[in-house]
């Protein structure tokens, strides 16, 4: 076991939302949080490095990425992705939730409609009400666990938009796209991507992708980003990436926002000027270092976290009656189905709060189709991981047998 993910480290009072934030958050102190979805282990030795001799230097004025950044960035996603970008498709960020505002802000607004996938991340829900477009629910079909596109409701909601627009042009409207799905950690097929792009070209939809969790893909999968699926579906989609969730630097506040069209780019960059800034002179630095020499690292955290998903996956399903939970194909998050307990939603929060004392998010916040459900995340030590999950069926054991 690799100990560079099995030590525990101390979070306490360390301004970690994860862990300081638990007050605020769940009104007492004394839980185990499995719930922000940040890794408990510490960033690769290159990056702190890197971090060091940039502290070092000892001046922190404005900065801005340079051609080293862009290079790192390039050869990561044609290593990762098998996908062939150009430097200047590249737009630095803040955060992939403050470039998604961005791009609602930019090309949709009052008068254009979003589709989200729910459940989904419920940023996604507040951005569309920022933008003042309409919000589409086109969600996702359970089977089993399993979760599938419902590819004839989108393309029946999309009618829809196009035969009630009465204003003689076309409605803005965009597709706000979760790949790998963060809650319910599929990886999108070939085919199912290719479906969804047959009906972007065919109603004109804007495609806005979030693939942060694009590296986090357990070893029977691939992560194949929607943008390389032809030039023409580049054309038409921004693409989120960041070393936040991959490498835990999101802290450093720095992602990359890929947009092939020059139009649109601009666009982009016109709405974002004043007011959202990119990243920061740090957040540039332990990108880099992580993305040029980070490979390692992350291959050996993938296969601590498949260990993780693994030995969660079965505990849950053999020992606790009432919740059961799938493989999840990438991130590090588990879907919890407890619909078996048979509590309400306010009832199965304060279950996993007052009696398993762990801190968990709650489903029904990510939208349709999350009620009954939790969401833990499993970036952490075994030692932790398990301690989380004997609490949970102590809790389950005593209250429902």
């Amino acid at each position: 076991m690799d100990q560079r993910f099995a030590k525990i480290v101390e979070r306490w009072n360390t301004n970690s939302v994860k862990w300081d934030g638990l007050k605020r958050n769940f009104g007492r102190e004394d839980i185990l949080p499995m719930w922000v979805a940040d890794s408990d282990w510490p960033v690769p030795a290159a990056v702190i490095e890197a971090l060091k001799k940039r502290v070092e230097h000892g001046i922190f004025g404005y900065t801005m990425p340079g051609e080293e950044l862009d290079q790192a960035v390039v050869e990561w996603v044609r290593r990762r992705y098998n996908w062939e970008i150009k430097r200047e498709w590249l737009v630095y960020t803040s955060g992939v939730v403050p470039a998604i505002n961005v791009a609602l802000q930019a090309f949709t607004g009052p008068g254009g409609y979003v589709v989200v996938q729910p459940p989904v991340y419920y940023p996604f829900f507040a951005a569309v009400e920022k933008s003042g477009a309409g919000l589409v629910e086109n969600q996702l079909v359970e089977e089993e666990g399993q979760y599938r596109i419902d590819f004839q409701d989108l393309e029946e909601k999309l009618l829809a938009i196009r035969e009630g627009d009465s204003r003689g042009e076309p409605r803005k409207v965009a597709l706000l796209f979760c790949s790998p799905h963060n809650p319910v950690g599929r990886v999108w097929h070939r085919e199912e991507l290719e479906r969804l792009a047959e009906l972007a070209l065919k109603y004109n939809l804007l495609m806005i992708s979030d693939e942060i969790h694009g590296d986090l893909i357990y070893s029977e999968y691939n992560h194949i980003p929607l943008a390389s699926l032809s030039e023409e579906i580049a054309r038409r989609t921004i693409t989120m990436i960041a070393p936040s969730k991959t490498f835990n630097l999101a802290g450093l506040a720095t992602s990359v926002a890929i947009i092939p069209d020059r139009e649109m780019r601009e666009a982009f960059r016109r709405t974002m000027d004043g007011l959202v800034v990119g990243g920061n002179l740090l957040g540039y630095t332990a990108m880099q270092a992580a993305y040029s020499q980070g490979e390692e690292w992350l291959e050996s955290q993938l296969k601590y976290l498949e260990e993780n998903r693994d030995f969660a996956v079965e505990f849950i399903n053999k020992h606790i009656p009432g919740i059961s939970v799938q493989k999840p194909e990438g991130t590090y998050l588990l879907w919890l189905d407890c619909r078996g307990l048979g509590l309400n939603d306010a009832e199965l929060k304060r279950f996993f709060v007052e009696e398993a004392r762990v801190a968990l998010n709650d489903g029904k916040r990510f939208g349709k189709g999350g009620e009954g459900f939790m969401r833990m995340n499993i970036a952490c030590p075994r030692s932790q991981l398990e301690e989380g999950l004997r609490r949970i069926k102590r809790a389950v054991d005593y209250q429902f047998s």
